[in-house]
């Protein structure tokens, strides 16, 4: 409950760009710097969370990081109305959620290899499992916030407020609900004597991370980022008359899509996964690119659910792969390494932006979905076994 916590804290500010920039006068490129800037934070957050819960145990990491993201956004719905704040406040949710999704992603998987194990099932089915649990824990968390805070920024009170009130509540109680799940790391690997942070595979394990893992990785949030928080402002002056609830919508829509593609991934190979997401998202920024150039805002209620599916395969596919390679004893460093790369994706909207003063909107998504089909190409057909060691 805390990823879906986590999740909705890291997604609900999308539907708030809009009211932001009413309110505090700012252009495209600050809008993106400001949606960016959480994953400034996060870089640090999951590149220490993760090898730090392989030493210390999950719940040390995961619940502090946790209480870390509760201040942050009651930071920022106290100060919305103030540029410098509003960033000061997503960098530090950045750095709590990190602590939370790297570790907490690895503790779920690892609970559930843990009741596996008490079935009799097998390894790479229990790996599987995991994947798609902690990918539907997030999704969803990404759905409902900014479905929530879009329908209160069009139509409640205090729209930069009442969101972030909410989700203080939310975080909090999932917070005191976690401290009753059991840890994972035993005691004796916790005290032994190894480098504090630490991000380990084997050479054959690296290998398979930088083929199959590395090229995609950008792409898992970029594909739910770039609908919801780039195509709409591409799209502004035809979005209608609640363009806040409008994009609250379409986040909702692709967020969701990734979950419905979860029973699709269970049958697919984590190789084979990734490239058909990615081959998937390209064809859904192709469409987004066309929304764009004729202006048709009604196209992109087909293309979130085309790119939300395809961040769900893609997601799904990456955890599954690292959790496979991953030295037993290292499973926290290589995952939050793993979501480091992932959250390279939310500087998308930022590129495209930049890339805008330059070309046309429309031209820059084809560029985009260019660059993700000659990915989905490269991928290798398999990812092999676990690392050793």
């Amino acid at each position: 409950m805390l990823l879906f916590a986590s999740g909705w804290g890291a997604n609900h500010f999308a539907p708030l760009l809009l009211v932001y920039r009413d309110q505090l006068g700012l252009d495209a490129a600050a809008l993106a710097l400001l949606f960016g800037a959480y994953a400034l934070g996060l870089m640090p957050g999951l590149l220490v969370a993760g090898p730090l819960s392989d030493r210390r145990g999950r719940r040390a990491v995961v619940l502090p990081s946790a209480a870390i993201a509760v201040v942050a956004s009651a930071v920022l719905g106290a100060f919305g109305d103030r540029f410098g704040a509003l960033l000061v406040g997503r960098l530090l949710y950045g750095l709590g959620a990190g602590g939370v999704m790297s570790a907490g992603a690895t503790w779920l998987l690892e609970l559930s290899l843990r009741a596996a194990s008490a079935r009799g099932l097998s390894r790479d089915a229990a790996t599987g499992a995991g994947a798609r649990r902690a990918t539907i824990a997030l999704s969803c968390g990404f759905g409902f916030g900014p479905l929530f805070s879009g329908v209160i920024a069009q139509y409640g009170p205090a729209p930069t407020a009442v969101p972030f009130a909410a989700h203080v509540v939310l975080l909090g109680g999932m917070l005191a609900i976690a401290r009753g799940a059991p840890e994972t790391v035993e005691r004796g690997a916790r005290a032994a004597a190894r480098p504090m942070l630490r991000i380990e595979l084997d050479r054959a394990g690296w290998r398979r991370f930088v083929r199959g893992v590395v090229p995609m990785a950008p792409f898992v949030f970029a594909l739910p980022t770039i609908p919801t928080a780039s195509m709409p402002g591409m799209l502004d002056h035809a979005l209608g008359g609640a363009p806040i609830a409008y994009v609250g919508i379409l986040c909702v829509m692709t967020l969701f899509a990734g979950v419905g593609a979860q029973p699709i991934t269970r049958r697919l190979s984590p190789a084979l996964g990734a490239r058909l997401g990615m081959i998937v998202g390209a064809a859904g920024v192709a469409l987004g690119a066309l929304a764009v150039a004729t202006q048709t805002p009604a196209l992109l209620l087909a293309v979130a659910p085309i790119m939300g599916g395809a961040y769900g395969m893609c997601m799904t596919a990456g955890l599954e792969t690292v959790q496979r390679i991953a030295l037993p004893d290292a499973r926290g460093g290589i995952t939050g390494l793993y979501y480091v790369l992932t959250y390279f994706g939310f500087a998308s909207p930022w590129l495209l932006a930049m890339a805008s003063r330059i070309v046309a909107p429309a031209s820059s998504l084809w560029l985009t979905a260019a660059v993700a089909a000659a990915v989905a190409v490269a991928l290798p057909r398999s990812v092999g076994d676990r690392a050793r060691g």
